[in-house]
């Protein structure tokens, strides 16, 4: 395996978090860009994906069941496939 750490993909998925004023926690998934294919270059926000909003006291002592966190990973893996041309549906 590679191990370099300055090459990079076309697309990527950008996790961030928002403090609300009601005192909830926002996570916000976005797809972005690479700006410089190849590189860790300039990223630029593509497309809004989707945001959930979690009790500060729970996000912040990283409290969420074991549902939530697989569900979470599995979310951003399958979206960051997704975008980049890579998911493979199975049929049913």
């Amino acid at each position: 395996m590679d191990s370099s750490d300055k090459e990079r993909g076309a697309r990527a998925v950008v996790c961030s978090v928002l403090e609300l004023t009601d005192g909830m926690l926002r996570v916000v998934l976005d797809d972005v860009t690479n700006q410089a294919p190849g590189n860790p270059g300039q990223w630029r926000h593509d497309i809004f994906v989707t945001f959930k909003d979690y009790e500060r006291s729970e996000l912040s002592a990283l409290e969420l069941s074991e549902d939530e966190y697989a569900a979470f990973g599995h979310y951003v893996l399958a979206r960051l496939l997704a975008s980049n041309g890579l998911l493979v549906l199975k049929p049913e």
